[in-house]
């Protein structure tokens, strides 16, 4: 991180969200690797979350310091009560609710903590509210407000409060060319939107002897899920195609890890026993073995921002299956994945396609490991984030998102320098 744009000191980042860089799911794994990235490159980085977040991850060694935004006496009720969904469901009333949010929320900076940041950027939607109060801090000390959404579109980040929250951004982050454009379609400026990428941000040393053994598993064919257990991510289709591969793929195994799932437990029960293994929630270590050990990665999702846990697969040699996702799509190269549409009997035919076929399961694997190495890594995360903050000393198009607004609030230290 270049120096000379901040006279004296290195710039101070406030990443700030809802929960903890420690929590479970993607956007803390991209907290927790922009963190790093960041701080590793000598700015100051601190993590900034609301308090009451999620759990954290019981072995995240997260080594960037975290301060807690405590709400205030008026925020909590009125923004995690009954009427802040209500508020936000009526754009007539975001002006309000804004308001209610700046007020609501309050920050405890800790001493040793700069209390002036360069750079907020918020990890979250509008429907989140805090962002607002994160808005307004970033404008009372001067500093540029960027927003990473992880927006799933037309199913979550792209309503109308979202976009009040969007607009008033410096720069928006976007995870693929389609959500750029979408966000653009319903009238963010386009000189906001900044498309980034997710680097894996699962351990590289992840051990598949070890998994198998633990979970007897042998040397048998295996296929892994990690994700949110719910139809989005394409979960109870998956099971409704796994009888489906049992049968033309005798002895294969199907292990399940992530959240919820719940209601399709009666699903999963009516497979053959022997056939799957449930992984609960692993730790990162967990998550690292299973994608060692697996013989392909299948997350048929409906909708995804970016799909980081493809990327993940692949930076273990594995080949992935996706769903409809336009973000999917746009991610899985067919040479390094398959596409299905999302039902069960093409989830079936994909799954089978690769098992039967080890070795062209494992040169698309082969292929996807390059593509992540080439071009799904920190150093093109930091690079994004970096130029649209104005940090970097590459060149800028004429129409760079957030430029002007960073020369008014950065001073230069050499002749030229923007």
């Amino acid at each position: 991180m270049a120096r000379r744009n901040h006279p004296g000191s290195e710039p101070v980042v406030w990443l700030s969200s809802l929960a903890g860089p420690g929590s479970v799911g993607g956007l803390a794994a991209y907290a927790r690797a922009l963190g790093r990235e960041l701080a590793d490159g000598g700015g100051k980085v601190f993590h900034l979350k609301t308090a009451g977040g999620v759990s954290p991850l019981p072995d995240c060694q997260d080594p960037i310091e975290t301060t807690v935004c405590a709400a205030g006496r008026t925020g909590p009720g009125i923004l995690l009560g009954p009427l802040g969904p209500r508020l936000a469901s009526r754009p007539v009333a975001h002006g309000l609710l804004q308001w209610i949010a700046e007020q609501g929320f309050r920050v405890r900076v800790r001493d040793g903590i700069p209390a002036l940041p360069t750079v907020v950027h918020f990890i979250g939607t509008g429907w989140d509210l805090a962002g607002f109060a994160f808005l307004r801090m970033a404008r009372k000390s001067g500093a540029l407000f960027t927003v990473l959404p992880a927006v799933h579109p037309r199913s979550w980040g792209d309503d109308a409060i979202d976009l009040r929250l969007y607009r008033q951004a410096d720069a928006v982050f976007c995870l693929s060319d389609h959500e750029r454009h979408h966000l653009a379609g319903l009238g963010v400026p386009p000189r906001k939107l900044v498309k980034t990428v997710l680097p894996p941000n699962c351990p590289r040393d992840g051990d598949g002897s070890r998994f198998r053994e633990l979970h007897r598993i042998g040397e048998r064919p295996m296929a892994l899920f990690i994700g949110r257990r719910d139809a989005g991510k394409g979960y109870p289709a998956l099971l409704q195609a796994w009888g489906e591969v049992v049968r033309q793929v005798p002895g294969a195994v199907l292990c399940l890890a992530g959240p919820g799932g719940a209601e399709y437990t009666a699903a999963r029960d009516a497979l053959p026993p022997d056939s799957y293994r449930d992984l609960g929630v692993p730790d990162e270590t967990g998550k690292a073995d299973a994608l060692a050990a697996c013989d392909l990665f299948c997350l048929p999702s409906a909708h995804e921002s970016f799909g980081i846990v493809y990327v993940e697969a692949w930076s273990y040699g594995k080949p992935v299956v996706c769903g409809t996702a336009p973000a999917s799509r746009e991610l899985v190269d067919p040479t390094a994945g398959v596409w299905t549409d999302g039902t069960p009997g093409a989830i079936a035919a994909s799954i089978q396609s690769i098992l039967r076929d080890p070795g062209r399961g494992q040169e698309m694997g082969r292929r996807g490991q390059v593509l992540q190495r080439n071009h799904y890594h920190p150093r093109e995360m930091i690079r994004t984030h970096l130029a649209a903050w104005g940090m970097t000393e590459e060149p800028r198009e004429p129409s760079s998102p957030i430029s002007g607004a960073l020369r008014g609030r950065i001073p230069a230290t050499e002749p030229g320098n923007t």
